[in-house]
């Protein structure tokens, strides 16, 4: 057996001899990019749009797959489903908040412009109508409504 010497200078350190995995966490966005970069793994930063959705989202990948949905709607209908679908996946939405004109509004630059219908206030009809249609389906399945 190989005799090791550990020299340990500051910070908080365990030694674990019997583990099976060793991870090294980076702190601070510039070095993380840096290192994945290098790797091929690093992420797109996000727009001021995207930031500006991402207080309701926490991950990236979910907001990015919902900015894919909302690019995608062709109609007010469309935009309510996609909503009604977040509201059921993100805790951080309440019913409240997707038919506020605040919310809706953050959704808009994701939203392919339409020749009609894209008022707030028809997007609220959209939105009330597809998570009422949600809920109902929810309870009739059984399924608890988050």
């Amino acid at each position: 057996m190989a005799d090791v010497t550990f020299n340990i200078y500051g910070g908080n350190n365990q030694i674990l001899p019997n583990a099976t995995k060793a991870e090294q966490n980076f702190f601070g966005d510039q070095f993380a990019e840096e290192k994945l970069a290098k790797d091929g793994e690093a992420p797109q930063p996000l727009t001021e749009e995207e930031q500006a959705l991402s207080i309701y989202i926490n991950k990236v990948e979910s907001l990015r797959g919902y900015i894919t949905l909302l690019r995608s709607c062709k109609t007010a209908r469309d935009l309510g489903e996609v909503v009604a679908t977040m509201r059921q996946q993100e805790p951080s939405l309440t019913d409240e908040l997707i038919v506020k004109q605040s919310f809706i509004s953050l959704l808009l630059p994701f939203v392919p412009t339409w020749e009609k219908g894209q008022t707030i206030d028809n997007i609220r009809v959209a939105i009330n109508s597809a998570w009422a249609t949600r809920k109902k389906t929810l309870r009739q399945s059984g399924r608890q409504i988050p």
